[in-house]
């Protein structure tokens, strides 16, 4: 009998071990895809991995007692990411997803309505005003959030960006909810089911020869990106950049993969009125390597001497000091005759008889010809280097923990979303080669007092 109970623990904590399991399976690692999610027409898909996300942050929150209590007496941030609040249905993925054609910032989701009070709740807290309606779908409107969501029956369809494109908008719900037009998800299995955070899908362009993958893991204190792409012969030179890990902010690249692209075509005319001549007049010199390296920002300090009389026209001598705030930073752009191109600056008066580049009015900056290279500086540190970096095809690089409050309050007074990232300390991108391929490398620190999940905290 004593046996038989033995067998019987036995079995039992071997019952309650396979079911927890099973349940620890089916909750943090099974996922499913809803191929149905995404438009036929994408050119760009952002996979992002719902439970491998959230399995990152219960393990690091495990690792890290320090936020335990912390966590527990602070559950907004649990509810502002947690969809259901919003009314909607959780998901495994949530796919967004770029049209083809359409501008670079434009991205769309769909998923489920689970409850319908919260989700009217939610569109009325975010400012959504129904904005038309037919047969089968209700269209929102956010100026706020600058986001149309379209529902047709359970489902909606969320595009940001969409505020003069409400129409293109209604077209890809059609096709997706009444057409059943759905993208080929065969052309996207390496996004699914994959260890990242995120994984990007990038279609076939005038950039790449063939489909590029960019998958997104993340660490303790940092995110990191990587890829490979296949680019198209013209773009793969490498080229020798004046590369300085201390710089506030540098950025190299080859103005040729730019160069054709909408973001010029749309935007000539705010471009040339913000540098003040026709940018047609470098492009026709078929630009290339291009670098600008901002080294830091300074404070210059002028004083104005005045005078005042007191009560006994006693002379007072007041000294008021001004302080301005200038770039101290270099730019560089090379082409095929770079010399025609700053003759035709000199005689436009953009450059005047002392070599200053008038049209910049923030510091007062020096133009000229180096190395078939149009170059413009202002405030240079003495101790500032020309060593040349390892060649690559380009590279962004900020060292965001170079920003003064000053800094960071005109940026972020600019667009307030520049305040996520205050709590990291670097951002570096480089695109090299490897294995005769492209490769994309980023990474996004956080300062050394911070991880990812107290930032979300």
């Amino acid at each position: 009998m004593k046996r038989i109970k033995n067998y019987s623990l036995t079995i039992a904590i071997l019952l309650i071990t396979i079911g927890g399991m099973a349940i620890l399976y089916l909750y943090g690692f099974h996922k499913e895809f809803d191929k149905k999610n995404i438009s036929q027409n994408a050119d760009g898909i952002i996979m992002v991995d719902i439970k491998n996300i959230r399995n990152h942050f219960v393990f690091s929150y495990l690792k890290n007692p320090s936020v335990w209590e912390f966590s527990l007496n602070n559950s907004e941030a649990t509810k502002r990411f947690d969809v259901s609040n919003y009314g909607i249905e959780p998901s495994d993925y949530l796919a967004f997803f770029h049209i083809q054609n359409q501008p670079l910032n434009q991205w769309c989701f769909v998923a489920k309505i689970e409850n319908e009070t919260k989700f009217n709740k939610a569109l009325v807290k975010a400012s959504f005003a129904k904005t038309k309606n037919n047969k089968s779908f209700i269209c929102y409107y956010s100026k706020i959030v600058d986001a149309c969501i379209i529902q047709y029956a359970n489902q909606i369809l969320f595009c940001k960006n969409a505020s003069n494109n409400q129409q293109f908008c209604l077209q890809i719900a059609e096709d997706l909810f009444e057409k059943h037009n759905y993208f080929d998800s065969k052309k996207i299995e390496k996004t699914i089911k994959t260890p990242n955070a995120i994984t990007i899908w990038i279609k076939k362009n005038n950039l790449l020869d063939d489909n590029g993958i960019i998958n997104i893991s993340l660490k303790e204190g940092e995110i990191v990106a990587e890829g490979q792409l296949n680019w198209k012969p013209k773009y793969e030179k490498l080229f020798p950049f004046v590369q300085n890990s201390n710089t506030l902010l540098s950025l190299g690249f080859n103005f040729e993969m730019i160069q054709n692209e909408d973001i010029l075509k749309n935007h000539s005319v705010q471009i040339n009125k913000i540098i003040g001549f026709d940018l047609d007049s470098i492009l026709a010199h078929h630009p290339t390597q291009t670098e600008l390296v901002l080294h830091n920002i300074i404070e210059k300090k002028d004083s104005a001497i005045t005078y005042d009389y007191d009560d006994d026209f006693n002379p007072i001598k007041k000294v008021i000091v001004h302080t301005n705030r200038e770039p101290a930073f270099y730019f560089s752009v090379q082409t095929e005759n770079s010399q025609k191109v700053y003759d035709y600056l000199k005689v436009q008066n953009i450059i005047d008889d002392h070599e200053v580049f008038t049209n910049f009015p923030l510091a007062i900056t020096k133009s000229s010809v180096e190395n078939n290279s149009f170059t413009l500086q202002a405030n240079l540190p003495k101790d500032t280097s020309s060593k040349y970096s390892t060649p690559k095809i380009g590279y962004l690089q900020i060292n965001l923990n170079r920003l003064q409050p000053k800094d960071w309050q005109f940026l972020i007074a600019k667009n307030k979303n520049i305040e996520l990232l205050k709590p990291f300390e670097s951002l570096q991108i480089e695109l090299t080669q490897k294995n005769n391929l492209g490769y994309f490398q980023a990474c996004i620190k956080t300062k050394k007092d911070k991880n990812l999940l107290k930032i979300i905290k």
